[in-house]
């Protein structure tokens, strides 16, 4: 018998398959290439860095403990380490490197954290907006959203943390109902609220969009009114395990699908009848695990079903001890996504949707098609700011807390989701000004604060610190855009009140700017972008005859000067809109088109002319955000 006919038979003669493509699957023996390659094009080769799923189970009556589990095996939890402090009825909510806990009995406002490379004790992560017990928690991979719970009434309150950094929750909105003992779950856009005690047992499925912050709305209902179930989700499919009515000890699972609306759907059942259970998955396995059961019994059951498919749940281990009103997230939860990697990126941040002031950053590819992604969060949440960027950090003016202009500056690297840092300050507060930058300087014009400002300021993107001055308009403006070259910025429109004209600056000097020529159409509240030889401005406000919303396209030759020419026009007429590029391909998102706001997003291809074409959407309607990428035409 030759070595191929072994499966793996040199240093074992029983075959043993890989157990999945995680750097600790089991694949001992001596290998051949060609069985390699049949177990790679499985997807089950163990694959050195892709750490296995991990389940954690934390809390619950009378304990502190945190199990851990391996979700693509099975087997008995083993001990991770302890909450910060005991409690039950706590939830949960985490990204691939943080699971996160909060709140609790006795009415805590406590929110801890673990990273799920480092077995160890929960540590401090800062404080809930209101201190609260059985609330729900669920996230995608930059935002934790904690929904409802009791103070001890109770509560509708949404908040939300940013889970790679810490500090205390801000307020998201709020739920559509009032209640206690919800189940909570997502995907990488939306959150998920289900069932519930208010005055009575709820049926109630509520949705948040996890990037913008607001109210709840209404998804559809769950089977059976009642309270203590538990979530968890693919990013496709949510799930919701167990519960009780009060006299009843439910096994059912039941499903949703989180991208449509509507009520629940028969899943199967879980191996036994049980509330107040935790749950966790990964991308293809939901754990239901602990819970309170009709023999007055505490369990350490963990169960597993196939998120996909329909069905009853098996058997999956144990857990270290037996409990109720514990809590479980994952290394591995819908939400999940990979670090951004893509070499023309654009990000959108902050906005105002409708009456709510947004912190979110938002990216897209821009080399392809598709609706916005979370990236991020502003260091607080502004609106009508200006962004501009290097190939690898962005920086954001943040603009208006929407009660007073501010002078702060956020950075940001786009090789990494989070939350911003702090920058410097601009030389003046001020709002609605227009940005542009080159590979190391980032220019920041115009604006309004006290009143309308013809202020430039320069600063150099690599470093952090104040901006300096760099020179005047020839115009006070303000909600002017910006674009620019390798070596020349534009700023074009403005509102003083109603303005054509187009300024240019020569980047790496200082000085104030030179008339460069006009606009096709005098307006403001447009967008500009641009490759390293043509400059774009796109839509606007005119003022003149009346107040109306434009579609008009126009751009320059950025190394000449001159008057703007007819380019094309947007997919609709709008304004408050933003804009950035690839040295290809520019992007324009958001808008209001005189009647409500929108959250298109256009692309055109620079090099040409013609009318803009659709390329997804953002997370939600809104105007007056800031964007940047990292290949634009100043790069």
């Amino acid at each position: 018998m030759g070595i191929a006919d072994w499966n793996a038979g040199i240093i074992r003669p029983v075959p043993v398959a890989p157990a999945g493509p995680f750097q600790d699957g089991a694949a001992k023996g001596v290998w051949t290439l060609d069985q390699v390659a049949f177990w790679l094009k499985q997807g089950l080769w163990p694959i050195a860095g892709n750490a296995a799923p991990i389940g954690l189970f934390a809390g619950g009556a009378g304990s502190n403990v945190i199990d851990k589990v391996i979700i693509s095996t099975l087997g008995n939890a083993t001990d991770f380490g302890d909450t910060s402090v005991e409690r039950r009825a706590l939830a949960s909510c985490s990204s691939s490197v943080r699971g996160v806990f909060a709140g609790g009995e006795s009415v805590t406002n406590v929110i801890d954290y673990v990273t799920f490379s480092t077995p160890g004790n929960a540590v401090d992560f800062g404080d809930l907006t209101v201190a609260r017990q059985r609330a729900a928690g669920c996230s995608n991979y930059v935002r934790g959203v904690f929904g409802g719970g009791s103070t001890p009434t109770n509560s509708n309150v949404i908040d939300y943390i940013t889970i790679a950094s810490t500090g205390n929750a801000t307020d998201f909105g709020d739920l559509t109902v009032a209640r206690e003992y919800l189940a909570g779950c997502g995907s990488s856009t939306r959150g998920i609220f289900g069932a519930g005690l208010a005055a009575s047992y709820s049926n109630v499925i509520d949705y948040i969009t996890i990037a913008s912050a607001g109210d709840a709305v209404d998804f559809g209902d769950v089977l059976v009114a009642e309270a203590r179930m538990a979530a968890c989700s693919s990013d496709t499919r949510g799930l919701f395990g167990g519960g009780t009515t009060g006299s009843t000890y439910s096994n059912v699972i039941q499903y949703i699908t989180i991208a449509t609306l509507g009520n629940s759907l028969d899943f199967g059942d879980l191996t036994l009848g049980r509330y107040a259970l935790g749950a966790c998955a990964s991308a293809t396995r939901g754990l239901f695990g602990g819970g309170f059961t009709s023999s007055i019994s505490n369990t350490n059951i963990i169960d597993y079903v196939t998120i996909a498919s329909t069905g009853n749940a098996i058997d999956f281990g144990d857990l270290t001890e037996a409990r109720r009103d514990l809590a479980g997230c994952s290394s591995a939860a819908a939400a999940v996504q990979p670090t951004p990697t893509s070499a023309a990126m654009a990000l959108f941040g902050g906005g105002l949707t409708v009456s709510l002031i947004q912190a979110s950053i938002q990216y897209v590819n821009i080399a392809t098609t598709g609706n916005a992604m979370m990236f991020g969060e502003l260091s607080f949440a502004a609106n009508a700011g200006a962004a501009c960027a290097s190939s690898t950090r962005s920086l954001f003016a943040l603009g208006s807390n929407n009660v007073a202009a501010v002078n702060v500056i956020d950075y940001i690297e786009f090789s990494s989701f989070g939350k911003t840092s702090d920058f410097g300050d601009l030389t003046v507060a001020r709002y609605a000004l227009g940005a542009c930058a080159s590979s190391t300087r980032g220019i920041f014009g115009g604006g309004f604060g006290a009143s309308a400002s013809n202020v430039i300021d320069y600063v150099t993107i690599a470093s952090v610190g104040n901006a300096l001055d760099f020179g005047d308009l020839t115009r006070a403006q303000y909600y002017l855009a910006g674009c620019s070259s390798t070596t020349r910025g534009l700023f074009g429109g403005g509102n003083t009140p109603n303005s054509n004209i187009i300024d240019y600056i020569t980047i790496a000097s200082t000085g104030n700017a030179i008339d460069f020529g006009d606009l096709t159409v005098a307006r403001y509240y447009l967008a500009a972008c641009s490759s390293s030889t043509r400059g774009v401005f796109a839509g606007g406000l005119s003022t003149s005859p009346s107040f109306a919303a434009q579609n008009v396209v126009d751009y320059v030759t950025i190394a000449s000067t001159g008057n703007a020419t007819d380019f094309g026009d947007l997919t609709s007429a709008r304004y408050g809109i933003t804009g950035t590029s690839s040295g290809t391909r520019g992007v324009f998102g958001g808008g209001d088109n005189g009647s409500v706001q929108v959250n298109i997003i256009d692309y055109i291809t620079i090099a040409t002319t013609g009318n803009a074409t659709d390329f997804g959407d953002l997370a939600a309607a809104i105007i007056d955000q800031s964007s940047c990428s990292n290949a634009h035409g100043g790069l």
